[in-house]
């Protein structure tokens, strides 16, 4: 019974519920520390936690005395950020545990991104030109400086939630009156009221799985991300490893390392975002936990073998980390989305998904009825095939043609006659 450990989670949700259920199946007992007792039916791990705090997780002081005031007081193996929203303060607040954890300024800098694009300009790591902003008229000035097309973006936002490819001054000044009335995101989490100017990065665009121990990557893989067309940047297809740009991946994996150790990202997993430009690899982002949208939780499983919450589990409570590829095969993911705005009625040609056996899974949220729209943002997306093959670009070929071969049927509307 020794070897079983208290460990804690800070609403787990998204990517964060396979924290919470792979310690709960290594025998773990689980605490999710969460901001309502409804939270495990809202975000699906209910059955995989044995106890609940409560605490207002956007808040240091909050997360701290509920656990100082809970059964498990001074009993905590680790606490880990089961959502990005809370990485920082969970960090803060396992740094005044004593447990182990990313450094408080490091989760900081990975949640927003004006002081990750600034130590990545003092560190030499090669990135976009950029300008906080607060008003149209700093926007303005910034994007004359560094020259349209320019990208508009939160600083402390996720899931591409408004992220804006602007080309003058006039879709700026439209983008700004929308953003500044961008003031809470998920879980209540308050939008800070500056923003980013950015040079827009040309380029195929890729993600980087990383596994770092002391600054050096124990694991790594690039994979090939496909965004839908501009002006937008929601991510439609994830395909792992990359069957494009092999002969770059070194680069690739490079400049993410690099940008790791620029915002003080030494130890742990890591998601970071690359455009492979005409001038080399330039940073987009860090995200420092797993990569979310399946790529972790199935496309890493499918493709090595390897499960990174795992290997983050045993990190945290600094037992022996297994992050080793077990084979070598493709996976990818593909999402379905709508292709003009709607009202939902079905997916037509589901039934063949049933016929190949290199599925993984299919998943669809869209409900009859629902109201869809060309995807802004991640939430617009309607659903997900995933495809395993012995290589990549046979699963990415399997997912695209599968989904290619489904119609997204829409309601007719009623016109009413006066």
């Amino acid at each position: 019974m020794s070897s079983i450990k208290i460990v804690a989670f800070v609403e787990p949700s998204f990517y964060g519920v396979s924290f919470a259920r792979v310690a709960y199946e290594q025998g773990h007992k689980v605490i999710s520390i969460v901001s309502s007792v409804d939270n495990p039916q809202k975000y699906g791990y209910e059955g995989i936690y044995h106890d609940l705090i409560v605490a207002d997780i956007r808040d240091e002081e909050s997360i701290y005395q509920a656990i100082l005031q809970s059964p498990y007081a001074n009993k905590l193996d680790a606490l880990i950020p089961a959502t990005d929203y809370a990485s920082h303060l969970t960090a803060k607040v396992a740094e005044r545990l004593g447990l182990r954890g990313v450094p408080y300024e490091a989760a900081l800098r990975s949640r927003n991104k004006d002081l990750a694009r600034q130590a990545y300009a003092e560190h030499n790591v090669p990135s976009a030109k950029f300008k906080k902003v607060k008003t149209f008229e700093e926007a303005l000035a910034a994007a004359d400086e560094i020259s349209y097309p320019v990208v508009l973006k939160p600083t402390n936002a996720a899931s591409s939630q408004n992220v804006y490819f602007i080309n003058n001054a006039t879709e700026l000044h439209k983008a700004i009156n929308i953003i500044v009335e961008f003031k809470v995101s998920y879980m209540d989490f308050t939008i800070r009221d500056e923003y980013l100017i950015e040079e827009y990065l040309e380029g195929p665009e890729f993600s980087i799985e990383l596994f770092v121990r002391e600054g050096e990557a124990i694991f790594s893989t690039v994979t090939e991300k496909i965004t839908s067309p501009l002006p937008y940047f929601v991510e439609i297809a994830h395909t792992l490893p990359s069957p494009t740009y092999q002969d770059q991946e070194k680069e690739i994996v490079h400049t993410a390392l690099e940008a790791l150790k620029a915002i003080g990202l030494t130890n742990g997993p890591s998601h970071v975002e690359v455009k492979l430009t005409k001038s080399g690899a330039r940073i987009i982002e860090i995200n420092g936990r797993p990569g979310g949208d399946n790529i972790s939780s199935d496309l890493l499983v499918q493709a090595f073998g390897i499960d990174i919450f795992e290997a983050t589990v045993n990190y945290y409570l600094d037992t022996p980390i297994d992050i080793e590829k077990k084979y070598h095969r493709g996976a990818a993911i593909v999402y379905v989305t709508a292709d003009r705005d709607g009202v939902f009625e079905e997916i037509e040609g589901l039934e063949t998904l049933n016929q190949h056996e290199k599925i993984v899974r299919s998943h669809f949220s869209v409900k009859r009825g629902d109201t869809v729209t060309i995807p802004k943002s991640s939430d617009d997306r309607l659903g997900y095939i995933i495809t395993v093959g012995d290589t990549p670009l046979e699963a990415k070929q399997l997912a695209f043609k599968l989904v290619d071969g489904l119609t997204v049927k829409y309601k007719k509307q009623q016109i009413e006659i006066g």
